[in-house]
């Protein structure tokens, strides 16, 4: 463990704490005394049920036993920075960019990405909600109707607009329901994938456009141009007649066989909804579910590897708020890196959260797994997705603020204390008065920017490469490395 050393002393040894006041501690989560003369009175009152003044004493007198700490000469500080190692992402160039790679008790954060590559083309319908009326229209159709509102910004290649007001069906947590896409983007190619199946389907879309392909009884997201004839996708049961009565309402899937997958040249624009939830929206000549993070499923299976080869041969926990965390992609990673596939998803321990009261309690309990394990990564994936879905409106922004402020300097604490990398994926916004240049914003505003120790922004480039560009970071110019995403993991 990293950290301030504490002298041993016990919690009931504090003046005017006993038994019953030392085990309301403890069950909130205090366990040493350090823990107890960094809180506030208040928040120590509510969670452990004593009254305030209660709690400022007890503070107090934690703050005068604890081993606080105090000013220290920079040589020190550079002396006990050599307990910091790195964690490879398997690309050296954006090992590079990190300065050989993510370091530990810091926080890296990763958001984007806009116009992934995953497109459709202009002809393909889509059932799309606007002013409390569903319809179906083409990709095309679609984005003609947003041109109206506003221009289209230049992004890297494609245009990309921002989405208000307007709902489609995603697939979320294994039902059909509706979804809010943040933007919509558009790029010129030349050349698709035309997939068609047994049940009539025909999908005109990018190569690395995903698909969810049945395998070994399981949802595997596969590129089209990697899907062959005779395997199974999951499709929508409905019509978009039915589709358009029932929008919102219970939605059945079923299951279609691939008859063909052939590429074609196409000489057209190609389109995408950025849908942050789920990732997904139902399109296509008869209903079937397309697709829409790679990185830290990467560090997850590197982490624990030895420190020779990059790791940091540790235990990794990884919170996972939008349910995406898929054991299947750790097996294709760590079978390409020739680790034990078993071994390596023993060693990495996920909890769902299912609000933002349970996502920071889950930092608290990883705090106790810490104790009996070597975790060297925590990941959280969506950092933001609960807050932003449960803090709605200006009247709700300070106390949403006051929260993540509190979860994340509970991940910093976390990092410093069991020498971890804390790696976390974050949403993105528009920003409405941007009208030059990339209009996406992180989402979390000063809270998180000033917090996160990393900040890394991806977005696509061409030939299916993704662009890593460090925008923040205490030591690092800002700077960029180009990576590729495959079926192995992350690669240069």
């Amino acid at each position: 463990m990293v950290g301030a050393s504490m002298p041993e002393r016990k919690i009931e040894e504090l003046p005017g704490v006993g038994p019953a006041t030392a085990e309301k501690l403890r069950d909130a989560g205090y366990t040493d005394l350090m823990a107890i003369a960094v809180e506030s009175p208040k928040v120590l009152a509510e969670v452990c049920e004593i009254g305030e003044s209660t709690a400022a004493k007890i503070i107090s007198s934690a703050k005068q036993a604890a081993d606080v700490g105090g000013f220290e000469t920079g040589d020190l500080v550079l002396e006990r920075r050599k307990n910091i190692h790195k964690l490879t992402s398997c690309s050296k160039a954006l090992d590079d960019l990190m300065g050989g790679g993510f370091e530990t008790q810091a926080i890296a954060e990763f958001f984007g990405e806009f116009g992934s590559g995953k497109c459709v083309s202009a002809d393909t319908p889509v059932l799309y909600e606007s002013d409390d009326s569903v319809q179906v229209k083409t990709a095309e159709d679609v984005f003609s109707d947003l041109e109206r509102e506003r221009y289209p910004t230049e992004y890297d290649g494609g245009e990309i607009l921002p989405v208000s007001k307007a709902r489609v069906l995603g697939l979320v947590e294994g039902r059909i329901i509706p979804v809010s896409p943040s933007h919509m983007y558009r790029e010129r190619v030349e050349e698709v994938v035309e997939l068609s199946t047994n049940g009539g389907r025909s999908i005109t879309l990018s190569r690395i456009h995903r698909l969810p392909v049945i395998r070994k009884g399981k949802i595997d997201w596969t590129p089209a141009g990697a899907i062959v004839a005779g395997e199974r996708i999951v499709a929508v049961k409905e019509n978009y007649g039915d589709l358009r009565e029932s929008f919102g309402g219970e939605i059945g899937l079923s299951i279609d066989m691939v008859r063909s997958v052939r590429s074609v040249p196409y000489d057209d624009y190609i389109y995408d909804f950025i849908v942050p939830r789920g990732h997904t929206f139902v399109g296509g000549n008869m209903p079937t579910v397309l697709h829409n993070t790679q990185i830290c499923f990467q560090l997850a299976v590197n982490a624990t590897m030895p420190h020779e080869k990059g790791g940091l041969e540790g235990e990794v926990i990884m919170i996972d708020t939008e349910n995406t965390f898929r054991p299947e992609r750790i097996v294709q990673i760590s079978s390409a890196l020739d680790l034990d596939p078993i071994e390596t998803l023993q060693r990495i321990h996920v909890a769902r959260a299912f609000n933002s009261h349970h996502q920071m309690l889950l930092v608290e309990k990883a705090m106790e797994l810490a104790h009996d394990k070597p975790v060297r990564l925590m990941i959280v994936d969506s950092l933001t997705a609960h807050f932003r879905a449960e803090y709605i409106g200006r009247g709700a922004l300070a106390e949403r603020q006051q929260s993540l402020n509190k979860h994340m300097h509970d991940l910093l604490r976390f990092s410093d204390l069991n020498n971890a990398v804390i790696a976390v994926t974050n949403q993105v916004a528009a920003k409405p008065d941007a009208f030059f240049g990339d209009p996406t914003r992180p989402i979390g505003g000063h809270i998180v920017g000033h917090t996160a120790t990393f900040r890394i922004y991806l977005r696509k480039s061409k030939g299916g490469k993704r662009i890593a560009r460090l925008i923040d970071s205490p030591n690092l110019p800002e700077a960029e490395a180009v990576i590729t995403v495959s079926e192995e993991g992350i690669r240069d």
